[in-house]
């Protein structure tokens, strides 16, 4: 809200009105809510008493709550006194601005204007009234009116107003704020002075002093002061209770039409419940999925974008910067659907990302019984250079070259792996539509299996292996890694589908696979031909092509997975992989049986291939006395 004060012939009006017509807000006259009595009062010559103005400074507080909420707006009104500055302010956040000239200036203008009934006594007891503020913008009436108007639109929106704001300046954040800086994007950064965070921003400032355009804050309310409006607020802290508690605190410094885009990992369901409650606040808010890892952030990410359109449309010149560009040269980022659907895509991803880390983890326990790290990391490197080229298989083959001293580092690195929750979401989002995702799961619980280290010492000394001699064939591992791999984007991508028609979301697999084309973890050259099979057939077990590729790569896995059993290595997303392709091929499961054992001790009933399939029936498997 911005008060223009000053006593009777400053040009209040005259400048609120202009100021209005260049920036649209709306502008109020405070003189237009007097009460007639004041008014009458006033034409007589006389001055009005603190008491005639009580109910009309009331008055205009509740109004300028009022107008707030809707965004900006211009007050004019004289606002003398501190104590009647006090009570405008009152739960409400002005930006007062002063016009000051001398008696004699304004006496004149007075004098020129049509109708006026102030007197020079009247006048001169305004300015005995007059308490000048410590505060607010100050402008000299002696200027001419479109140069005032001027000189204060700048004031209020300095040209280094910051186009966005990122709270939260972890690795992930600093790079956003920079990716965007770098764009010539202005940027306003804040941290909390939390115990240990208390020079972080200073830190920051000072680490990236040959950029201009970025603003550090730790006080919030400066932070929101910096950001031009609508602001955009794009956090970057962790997931759940810190997201609430930080929206919390930002609510009262915020205007209707701002708009805050959650960049973290949280859940969906979060997502969607925060959409619904800012929404009635006026609020908009966005859950923005983002991969890459620190040098995404830093250079180009992929941005999975959910919740409110409006703030997709807001965003979207600052994220054409930001984000990786595919093969045509294209952003990696797009509009996925209302409220958590970004988030959920983004959980998908991460999901898809466990089980392609899991595959190589377990090929990389197949070939280390045959080969060297140098020779596996050869292998790799010959693989990346082909149709299964990645870029975790690319990160894999550096890793394995890497020595510390002696060792290779992969040989001190403890075997057990942790995780940060998304892969379990995903699984329990499977669990919860009833669509299968065995290899996600799988590659969970894998890693669920490694902390369990100290019961695996013990067991291995009492179960030990035996190692035989004999190798694979590594054309055989060659198609039985495609081969995983692609059983894999099918329980990915099918999950997606299935959530997207749960919850109304638009599924559009071609756009999702080219947004993960560059820039995110799981880019591979896999996910640029999926684009293209997705541009013909929105399902994968539907493309003819896809399907004969699978069929064909088939036997290669079954020979793995023999070759693993009698070398005893645990091979759990490999199999996971095969055994969910042979059960899709297969006419007639033993799920019949199932049905048989749940009628017998629940009476759930079944139905029959001999009979339509909307009868269900139930047998009186045994006699009960």
């Amino acid at each position: 809200m911005i008060v223009i004060m000053g006593v009777s012939g400053t040009g209040k009006t005259s400048l609120g009105k202009q100021l209005s017509q260049k920036t649209t807000w709306p502008f109020y006259d405070a003189d237009d809510f007097h009460s007639k009595s004041n008014k009458d009062k006033m034409k007589s010559g006389l001055g009005l008493e603190d008491s005639d103005r009580k109910p009309w400074l009331s008055l205009l507080a509740e109004k300028i709550k009022e107008w707030s909420k809707k965004g900006e707006a211009i007050l004019a009104c004289s606002a003398l006194k501190e104590h009647y500055r006090n009570i405008l302010s009152d739960q409400n956040k002005i930006t007062w601005v002063v016009l000051n000239g001398s008696f004699e200036l304004i006496q004149a203008r007075l004098k020129n204007r049509e109708n006026h009934f102030f007197d020079p006594q009247l006048l001169r007891s305004q300015f005995s009234a007059l308490e000048l503020p410590s505060y607010g913008i100050y402008l000299n009436i002696d200027k001419p009116l479109p140069e005032l108007s001027a000189s204060l639109l700048e004031k209020i929106n300095p040209s280094n107003s910051a186009i966005i704001g990122v709270v939260g300046m972890g690795v992930m954040g600093q790079g956003i704020a920079l990716n965007c800086a770098e764009n010539n994007f202005s940027t306003a950064v804040y941290n909390r002075l939390a115990p240990g965070e208390e020079k972080v921003i200073d830190i920051f400032i000072s680490n990236n002093s040959k950029f201009k355009n970025v603003l550090g804050f730790t006080v919030l309310s400066h932070f929101i002061d910096a950001l031009e409006r609508p602001r955009k607020i794009w956090l970057m802290i962790k997931s759940g209770s810190a997201i609430d508690k930080l929206i919390d605190e930002l609510l009262p410094l915020l205007n209707e039409g701002d708009v805050i885009v959650d960049g973290g990992n949280s859940h969906y369901s979060e997502t969607q419940r925060r959409v619904q409650v800012l929404e009635k606040r006026r609020i908009v808010f966005a859950g923005c999925g983002v991969s890459g890892g620190a040098l995404g952030a830093r250079h180009g990410a992929s941005f999975m974008f959910g919740g409110s359109s409006k703030a997709y449309r807001l965003l979207s010149p600052i994220l054409n910067c930001i984000a990786a560009k595919d093969a045509l040269g294209k952003p990696c980022h797009a509009y996925l659907g209302t409220e958590g659907a970004g988030h959920f895509v983004k959980m998908v991803h991460n999901g898809i990302e466990y089980a392609e880390m899991q595959l190589l983890a377990e090929t990389f326990a197949v070939l280390s019984r045959q080969m060297n790290y140098p020779e596996i990391a050869s292998v790799f490197n010959e693989w990346n250079a082909g149709s299964e080229a990645s870029y975790l298989l690319e990160i894999t083959t550096k890793i394995l070259q890497k020595k510390e001293g002696d060792y290779f580092l992969i040989d001190l690195i403890l075997d057990q792996s942790n995780s940060k929750g998304t892969g379990m979401w995903s699984s329990s989002a499977a669990l919860a539509l009833g669509e299968v995702n065995t290899m996600m799961s799988s590659a969970v619980f894998s890693r669920y299996l490694s902390l369990m280290k100290a019961q695996r010492t013990v067991l291995s000394q009492s179960n030990p292996r035996i190692f035989k001699s004999n190798t694979l064939d590594l054309s055989v591992l060659k198609k039985a890694y495609g081969f995983a791999r692609k059983i894999n984007h099918i329980q990915g991508f099918n999950l997606i589908e299935h959530a997207a028609k749960t919850h109304g979301w638009e599924y559009k697999p071609d756009e999702i696979a080219r947004v993960w084309t560059q820039g995110c973890i799981i880019r591979s050259n896999l996910m640029e031909r999926l684009v293209q099979v997705f541009s013909k057939e929105k399902k994968l077990l539907q493309n003819t092509n896809f399907i004969g590729l699978l069929s064909n790569a088939e036997p290669d896995a079954a020979v793995l997975i023999h070759h693993a059993v009698d070398q005893k290595i645990a091979l759990d997303c490999y199999s996971s992989a095969y055994n969910y392709w042979i059960a899709l091929c297969t006419e007639k499961l033993p799920a019949n049986l199932i049905q048989a054992q749940r009628d017998f001790f629940g009476a759930h009933t079944y139905q029959r291939v001999d009979k339509p399939l909307d009868q269900y029936f139930n047998t009186q498997w045994q006699k009960y006395d």
